[in-house]
């Protein structure tokens, strides 16, 4: 014999305040993505300047000091990792950029 399931006056408070406890925290995680969102698009040019810049400085250096003077000592892969690495960050950041972008 099967039962129906009677619902409580308990069980109808707890969905309640699991429904409103799910909305608050979607109000609330879209708020912080959307900071987010805002205080990095305001900073991109100047980040994104920065890091070219650095890329591009690296990228002379090498060319300059490994193939045109032909220095002995220079940190060819040092400087070519550091360069690397500041052409990630701008990926990197594009990336994040697009995972916080408002729908």
């Amino acid at each position: 014999m099967r039962y129906a399931h009677v619902e409580s006056p308990r069980n109808r408070g707890a969905q309640t305040a699991l429904r409103w406890g799910r909305g608050a925290a979607a109000i609330l995680g879209g708020t912080v993505r959307i900071a987010i969102y805002s205080v990095l698009s305001v900073l991109e040019p100047v980040i994104v300047w920065v890091f070219s810049a650095l890329t591009l400085a690296g990228l002379a250096m090498i060319v300059f000091f490994r193939f045109l003077v032909h220095a002995r000592h220079f940190p060819t892969m040092t400087v070519l990792g550091l360069t690397v690495g500041c052409a990630l960050v701008i990926a990197l950041y594009y990336a994040v950029m697009e995972l916080l972008l408002p729908e």
